[in-house]
């Protein structure tokens, strides 16, 4: 399938524009050419640009490129002071794009957690959390808050409460697999006041011994909600930590190659409040990667009243960023616009039913935001769940037209054809991510493999013509784009199990289109940014190891040498270092990151 027809929806004005740009900078014109910032030069560049899908060389001048093509032909850009680089016959590619993350949530906390993405066993896992137990002061703790799953270890099994005690007698653990289960240890049980008193939670179940004690197992049945409460209980960074942490986790996101990410919002983190260490560094010029961001509601019953507070104050497409064009904007609403359509991913539980009432509600909420033109996305992850959801749209619609407002669902791991197809006569979006690869064994073990085999249907998604873009849903997943684009491609899940499809796998070329112009839709930025095509955004990442030959196994071993957004290094290393900005400094000194870092390496064979 070509990249044309994946993404039917670019603007007949902007290929145009393209086009113009191409020309009127072709290589060769040379009466026409300027001097570039930067030319990067030997690479094996793929474009997504279906005229001239690949390259070997590209110019850059004032944030964005200006000529695509051969080696030889960048000569017309190249003046004293152009900086030029060579890739080396490395893969140069453009910059990913995150559809659907939690990053501004997350990056608070970042710095505070203990990571176990990537880790190959338990064994491993429960040592880490013995040497940080020693290294972490009262009264913090030892938080491992997603990014894997039991699945990727050896023993493919959580750990006990009674394993997490042994390695921290006195500091409290607490250990989340996605939204599913919370394992705790003695001292973190003891922090909570969890006692044989504590009631049940709505929505929830905390596991107790015969004695009626709790044992530190706590199950979200389906709702996670008393996961939240539970998160919200731990010490939290101060600001200036904070703002440290969210910085470290930008960072890391250029290492794995992303130039943008959008925000999804989360619970208990309200705008604006809770945003102020964001802006605080998008406006003193401190978040490289440009950000999207939807505004989720916080108040289960009241999210009329959330929306109507933010429509009334914010317009949609605000960019904070006054530095950066597409910088940091508030695109919309979403993904969680009304509690009562919540249909929670736990493949540990059965399917969720949405309450009775959902329909009237949500048409009430979708109307706001026709009328104040708000973009908006819905998390649903069960064909069941959309099929209520696009009746209230296709309501809405009919009373208060669409006219090409931007829409979208999230997840929609169970869609079927025929939903497909509302979707697309909608003209919406489907936002997918890799969650079944850490959760693909609890999907097949309740619904079975047939099932699994199309879940998500991407390939269906695709050829009904709706616009996708892929995304992690970190940081309860872990934030490496690759592991994505490994299970695009391979339909493998962490465990190794081969859950997709041989016809519901995509091509490599194709899964990065899902990956950069697919995801760019979702904030109307698909004629700016994610192919490398003259007049387009200078976001692109130079690679570690070549996506487009490597044995498939080790596409999840891929990180970027070089990253650029708007043609400004944000991030770099190997032969590429002395490009890289300064580092920074891990605040505070106790964090996890400073002693294992964020994501599993192999140790180096020994000389």
């Amino acid at each position: 399938m070509s990249i044309t027809r994946m993404y039917p929806r670019r603007s007949a004005l902007a290929a145009l524009l393209g086009l113009y740009l191409g020309l009127w900078l072709a290589p060769g014109a040379a009466a026409q050419a300027v001097a570039a910032d930067t030319i990067i030069t030997n690479a094996r560049v793929t474009t997504l640009d279906a005229a001239k899908p690949s390259a070997e060389a590209v110019a850059i001048k004032d944030g964005k490129i200006i000529a695509v093509g051969a080696t030889a032909e960048m000569a017309p850009y190249r003046q004293a002071a152009t900086v030029v680089i060579d890739a080396g016959g490395r893969r140069l590619i453009p910059g990913l794009n995150d559809s659907h993350s939690h990053y501004l949530r997350g990056g608070t906390s970042f710095s505070a957690e203990l990571r176990w993405d990537g880790v190959p066993t338990l064994r491993q896992a429960i040592d880490m959390v013995r040497v940080q137990a020693r290294r972490t002061p009262d009264p913090e703790w030892v938080r491992v808050v997603g990014g894997f799953t039991p699945w990727q270890f050896a023993e493919h099994r959580l750990p006990t409460p009674d394993e997490l005690s042994a390695a921290a007698p006195s500091t409290p653990v607490f250990v989340q697999y996605f939204y599913s289960v919370i394992v705790l240890n003695k001292a973190a049980i003891k922090a909570l006041n969890l006692t044989r008193d504590t009631p049940e939670p709505v929505g929830g179940t905390i596991e107790r011994d015969a004695n009626g004690d709790p044992t530190g197992v706590v199950r979200a049945t389906p709702d996670p909600g008393i996961f939240y409460s539970l998160l919200a209980k731990l010490p939290k960074l101060e600001p200036k930590a904070a703002a440290n942490s969210t910085q470290q986790l930008f960072q890391q996101l250029a290492r794995f190659g992303l130039t943008s990410v959008i925000d999804a919002g989360g619970g208990g983190f309200t705008y604006p409040d809770d945003y102020a260490t964001s802006v605080h560094l998008v406006q003193s010029g401190k978040l490289p990667l440009r950000v999207s961001f939807y505004l989720f509601a916080q108040h289960p019953g009241k999210e009329f009243d959330d929306y109507q507070a933010w429509i009334k104050n914010n317009k949609a497409g605000d960019n904070l960023d006054q530095g950066r064009e597409h910088g940091f904007e508030l695109e919309g609403a979403g993904e969680w616009v009304l509690w009562k359509a919540g249909d929670f991913e736990n493949f540990r539980s059965p399917r969720p039913v949405q309450d009775a009432a959902m329909e009237s509600e949500l048409e009430a909420i979708l109307t706001q935001f026709v009328k104040a033109r708000w973009p908006f996305r819905i998390h649903a992850t069960y064909d069941e769940s959309i099929s209520r959801i696009l009746t209230a749209i296709e309501a809405v619609n009919a009373r208060t037209p669409l006219n090409g407002l931007r829409w979208a669902i999230d997840h929609a791991e169970t869609v079927k054809p025929a939903n497909m197809s509302r979707i697309a006569a909608l003209g919406g979006g489907i936002a997918i991510q890799d969650r079944m690869y850490f959760l693909g064994d609890d999907f097949v073990t309740r619904y079975g493999a047939a099932a699994g085999q199309y879940s998500p249907p991407v390939r269906r998604m695709l050829k009904a013509g709706i616009a996708v873009g892929m995304g992690t849903d970190a940081t309860r997943s872990s934030f490496n784009p690759w592991v994505g684009l490994y299970f695009l491609t391979t339909g493998k899940v962490a465990s190794g199990r081969t859950v997709l499809s041989k016809d519901n796998v995509l091509s490599r070329e194709e899964a990065l289109a899902a990956y950069s112009v697919g995801s760019a839709w979702f904030s109307q930025e698909e004629t700016v940014k994610g192919r490398i095509l003259p007049g387009q955004y200078a976001d692109v990442a130079l690679l570690s190891a070549d996506y487009m030959t490597v044995k498939a196994a080790q596409i999840r071993q891929i990180e970027s040498v070089l990253t650029m957004v708007g043609g400004k290094v944000v991030y770099a290393a190997g032969e590429y270092a002395k490009l890289a900005p300064p580092p920074l400094p891990v605040e505070p000194a106790w964090s996890p990151l400073t002693m294992f870092g964020s994501y599993y390496q192999e140790p180096a064979p020994r000389k």
